[in-house]
């Protein structure tokens, strides 16, 4: 979805196409990862920020025989992500599976130049990229994640909210809304601070093992493998 010019001052930036200003992945990152895609057969696709991003650095043993094409960009936004597939970075495949989930960065707290965004807003940038994931793969099956609980406390309120919203994009033939949040709550609803880093926002080895776990028989259903045990063996060394 291109945002004519002279409308783009009335949209809210998350729906609004935007190159990633860190400079330690771009356009290195972006440029591999289309090499990536020319390079051989892709069946699956994770979209994402750092969350997804960490599965290619630490766990890439995990997804043996699923020919997966991981595009995880540390500190992605939903504008990010739009920008990204608008230059070229779903061209030429056709994955059986794509996977979402994005937005934790669009609703962070305050700092510097960063204002968080409206959960409402970052819903509309989800909106966008299923569009355009939609476009350019019509045969593929997208699930949107719900975005994982985080803290701090004021920036997981914001996500509850969006979380709330993203039922409303499945449509029971190609995209399905799947939460998985519940691997990572305690039976207080609370995080489980052993599956995260010191952060509260990114996950450490056992909450990959338990995100595996429960990716496991999803992906099944689709033909795709996913190894638990490559994060967990990681998850009992330290």
């Amino acid at each position: 979805m291109v945002i004519p010019a002279a409308f783009a001052e009335d949209q809210p930036k998350t729906v609004i196409p935007a190159r990633s200003g860190l400079k330690k992945f771009m356009p290195k990152l972006h440029e591999a990862k289309l090499a990536e895609a020319k390079a051989g057969k892709i069946d699956w696709v994770m979209i994402g920020d750092s969350i997804t991003h960490a599965w290619g650095r630490d766990y890439k043993g995990a997804f043996a025989g699923s020919n997966l094409l991981n595009l995880g960009f540390p500190g992605d936004g939903t504008e990010h992500v739009l920008w990204r597939i608008q230059h070229g970075a779903l061209d030429g495949i056709s994955p059986r599976l794509v996977t979402l989930l994005i937005g934790t960065n669009n609703l962070r707290p305050a700092k510097g130049l960063h204002t968080p965004d409206r959960p409402e807003d970052v819903f509309s940038g989800i909106q966008a990229i299923v569009a355009e994931v939609r476009t350019r793969l019509p045969e593929s099956k997208l699930m949107v994640f719900s975005i994982f609980p985080r803290g701090p406390q004021a920036a997981n309120d914001r996500v509850m909210a969006l979380n709330a919203m993203l039922p409303q994009l499945t449509d029971h033939e190609h995209v399905f809304h799947v939460d998985l949040n519940a691997t990572l709550l305690d039976d207080q609803g609370q995080q489980i601070e052993a599956y995260y880093s010191k952060d509260g926002v990114h996950l450490i080895a056992a909450g990959y093992a338990a995100w595996a776990k429960a990716l496991q028989p999803l992906l099944e259903e689709k033909g795709l493998k996913i190894d638990p045990n490559v994060p967990a063996r990681q998850a009992n060394k330290q």
